[in-house]
């Protein structure tokens, strides 16, 4: 083959790369949909499976082209804090591409679904489908909404589910409003007890307040209205002091609510989502709740609902990258061989798969977990097992997604790292800023050790995956059982340990150990899974991802050089 014709093989090849990438997110995605038909009762599942249908092609053409094209330096956010005439008018200009996909997302009723109770695994795989674009740039808006629907559904006043409830669930985009929350605060991150916003009751006014303060990390920052955190004048100091407000941006002329930006933050990742610091004076605002509830109901549902949120969006991003690592891979040539023949290769790309499906598994059981306990009325946040699941799951799968994207660059290589040829250098700088969001990962050790010593909250996890690997029956299942089985005793024998040293000891290691006790978890709902497809006889690739994932994370002393079946168990996970 002459030089030339070489030239026009390898990039025939890339082209059939392109052409070989899904046109449907949710077609394409098995695993997405036995999860959702094992976790979602089938008559509630049934009127969605439409819309799931038409976001994947969405999430797979449209977004994916203008994801790209607004991450562009020349296309991102802009404030405009003035209009000609010399009006404060705080606005932030978007480029066209923005508006186009928010209506694609607000369309598919993401948000309209937690109108009704029970409905939130469902609402998490649409915006899943999404995520495998990265931000988007809507799902923060998404999740913070999402928040903030669950907040006025439990606590908000009557008027506040009459009139603003409506807007917040209403899927059509030019019509909708959105939310926000601004908890950050320059000098305490995410020690929120260490907020110094402050909030003056409107006299005359039962309710409503004026909030003057700082806030350092806005994201959303043109919503409609701002859950806000802030010490009403002679509370107490620390988190007992603080109370939840709703601040709408904008008053009923259109004027600013006493909320001026300082600036947009340029940050690594989520570039095309307006992220700002913002001051209030004298900002108009509403208690949402009792005073003395505020931390509680910031913490238990518009943090719990956005650290899902978190790990909903590392999975999107795993799962993309996994994507266009397998169909690369597949077709791209060295040294006389396809990548996807270089056992390496398979390796890496096996990993990405497993943590990818991984991740999904466990973000859905806590979506439906957390609809179940709703329909049960029960508080999710009150369940041991939500609420630390919730938290190990969004440290696991942030974990991971940055992992599995940096598999994805190398298996591309050079043209992995190269920002016009794929969204992998996009959703590598996305995935720091996913671990960030919502509790950086040394603050979710903290609380989790905090609950682990109080309350013994991590034998809820545990207890759930010894429940859940009791229940697999398959024979073809048993060892990848018993070395999952073994794994949790051993597990569960060293966080005693652990809990027994004093905290700072306790401390240096608790990482670790809640690295592991995730892995288990996750295995346990993979073994669940597998042992369903092969009870139904369905043509399925789990029981060989389970296994490699339990032998690789959670089974103790397992060496791959040492196991003579390693390498055809990769082959047959990634092709």
């Amino acid at each position: 083959m002459d030089s030339l014709n070489r030239v026009e093989q390898g990039r025939s090849l890339l082209r059939r790369w392109e052409e070989s990438k899904p046109t449907n997110f949710y077609e394409d995605d098995q695993h997405l949909r036995r999860v959702l038909a094992f976790r979602v009762d089938a008559a509630r599942l049934a009127p969605v499976a439409p819309l799931l249908h038409q976001a994947g092609a969405d999430a797979a053409g449209p977004v994916s082209r203008a994801s790209a094209l607004l991450d562009r330096p020349e296309h991102l956010p802009r404030l405009e804090p003035w209009n000609g005439i010399g009006e404060r008018t705080e606005e932030i200009v978007f480029h066209p591409a923005y508006h186009e996909v928010g209506r694609l997302v607000w369309r598919s009723r993401v948000l309209s679904l937690l109108g009704e109770p029970g409905n939130v695994a469902l609402h998490t795989a649409l915006a899943y489908l999404f995520a495998q674009n990265g931000e988007v740039p809507h799902l923060c808006p998404v999740a913070c909404t999402s928040g903030l629907i669950k907040a006025i559904q439990r606590c908000g006043s009557d008027w506040m589910r009459r009139e603003w409830l409506p807007r917040l669930l209403d899927p059509d985009y030019d019509r909708r409003w959105h939310g926000a929350q601004f908890l950050t605060e320059v000098q305490g991150g995410s020690d929120v007890g260490a907020n110094a916003c402050v909030a003056r009751p409107v006299p005359g006014e039962p309710g409503a307040w004026r909030i003057s303060g700082e806030k350092w990390f806005c994201s959303n920052v043109t919503a409609d209205l701002y859950a806000v955190s802030a010490r009403p004048e002679g509370a107490p100091e620390g988190t007992r002091g603080i109370g939840l407000f709703v601040v709408p941006r904008r008053l009923d002329n259109g004027s600013p609510n006493g909320v001026f930006i300082r600036r947009l933050k340029q940050k690594l990742g989520t570039r095309t989502l307006p992220t700002a610091e913002v001051d209030f004076q004298d900002a108009l605002g509403y208690q949402l709740g009792a005073l003395d509830e505020g931390f509680r109901v910031m913490m238990g549902v518009i943090i719990n609902t956005s650290r899902l949120g978190v790990a909903l969006g590392s999975c999107g991003i795993m799962r993309r990258a996994w994507v266009e690592a397998i169909h690369y891979a597949r077709v791209r040539e060295a040294f006389g061989r396809r990548l996807i023949e270089f056992p390496a290769v398979r390796e890496q790309l096996a990993e990405m798969r497993a943590l990818g499906v991984a991740g999904l598994s466990s973000t859905l059981f806590l979506a439906a977990l957390e609809d179940r306990l709703t329909l049960e009325g029960t508080h999710p946040e009150d369940d041991p097992l939500f609420r630390i699941g919730v938290n190990v799951n969004k440290y696991i799968c942030s974990v991971d997604g940055g992992l599995v994207v940096h598999h994805g660059i190398e298996i591309l290589g050079g043209n992995g790292t190269i920002e016009d040829f794929s969204p992998l250098p996009r959703l590598y700088r996305e995935m720091p800023v996913e671990e960030s969001w919502e509790g950086p990962h040394n603050t979710m050790m903290a609380q989790i050790l905090r609950d682990a010593l109080k309350s013994k909250m991590h034998d809820a996890l545990l207890g759930q995956a010894e429940d859940t690997l009791l229940g697999v029956k398959h024979p073809a299942l048993a060892a990848t059982r018993e070395a999952a089985t073994a794994g949790l005793q051993d597990e569960r024998e060293k966080l005693h340990r652990l809990l027994r040293r004093d905290p700072e000891a306790a401390a240096l290691g608790i990482r670790r150990l809640i690295h592991r006790m995730a892995r288990i978890f996750q295995a346990s709902l993979l073994l669940e899974e597998a042992d369903q497809d092969l009870t139904a006889n369905r043509p399925t690739r789990l029981p060989e991802i389970t296994r490699f994932f339990v032998s690789r994370y959670v089974e103790p002393g397992y060496d791959p050089a040492e196991d003579p079946g390693y390498g055809e168990l990769i082959r047959q996970i990634v092709e």
